[in-house]
């Protein structure tokens, strides 16, 4: 069962994804609706094929992915997913789906690599709090990636249109309207999704007060980005920036996170965080 769980169904979502990112690589070339609509379909496939593993293997090991680094890795990419899922029922994406497909075959990859099996697990990973705040963090983790994608598409498409180059390109992607919707939905989630995760870590450190320094320790990255993304998300709601301008502010803000994120694994899986 082992096996199974933590070599062979991960290599065989993999190989799918790598199916479905060569669809889509194919539909880069040339228009096609119906390739495209079996395109959405098999990502829908197989973001419920995701859900199925995680759940067998939070059962098999009494905790989410998220035990070493490979495991934190392909939760991450199977969260990714979900939040392009999540994405795709308010506006279809089109080929902007090529960018996280690329994102989660990469993370599924460093997974393998880096090995799926717990082996030795800290004890500061085990528990239903650590569990409800990892997935928070890496639920709003995935969502702001997201936002980082729509908001790179709205600078391309910005420059496209004040360039005047409406070309094939141009016709199959989202409107810059669609790409703002999108960049202000996956902020807005993402940002509440992180705020929460920081709470509940407050709370277990409430709870159990004598793992506070080693919770804190890991917090200080989180709670840096909390309160970033807070002040982003106001000045996207007051509007004291342009359009173009809030998607510098976030694709910038998605290089912050992904330098937090290192540095907050780092310091868990050194023994330094919770």
């Amino acid at each position: 069962m082992d096996q199974w769980l933590y070599l062979v169904l991960p290599q065989l979502l993999l190989v799918g994804f790598g199916v479905l990112l060569g669809i889509w690589a194919i539909l880069l070339r040339r228009t096609d609706l119906g390739l495209e609509a079996v395109a959405i379909r098999f990502g829908w496939l197989a973001a419920a094929v995701l859900g199925v593993w995680i759940v067998a293997l939070a059962v098999r090991q009494r905790q989410l992915p998220i035990l070493n680094p490979g495991q934190l890795a392909f939760f991450l990419a199977a969260l990714v997913w979900f939040g392009q899922c999540y994405a795709q029922r308010w506006v279809n994406q089109r080929l902007f789906a090529v960018l996280p497909l690329l994102g989660v075959v990469g993370l599924m990859v460093l997974g393998l690599v880096s090995g799926l099996h717990p082996g030795t697990v800290t004890r500061f990973l085990v528990g239903p709090e650590v569990a409800v705040h990892a997935s928070l963090s890496l639920a709003g983790v995935a969502l702001l990636l997201g936002c980082g994608v729509f908001a790179t598409g709205h600078m391309i498409l910005h420059q496209q249109i004040r360039r005047r180059r409406f070309d094939a390109w141009f016709q199959r992607l989202p409107s810059l309207g669609d790409l703002d919707r999108l960049r202000r939905l996956t902020l807005v989630t993402g940002t509440a999704l992180v705020v929460a995760s920081v709470a509940t870590a407050m709370i277990w450190t409430s709870l159990r007060p004598g793992e506070e320094a080693t919770v804190i320790s890991h917090l200080h990255q989180m709670l840096l980005l909390a309160a970033l993304l807070v002040a982003l998300v106001v000045v996207d709601r007051r509007r004291w920036w342009s359009a173009n301008g809030l998607a510098v502010g976030c694709v910038i803000m998605c290089g912050v996170m992904v330098t937090l994120l290192c540095v907050s694994v780092i310091e868990i899986f050194q023994g330094r965080g919770a």
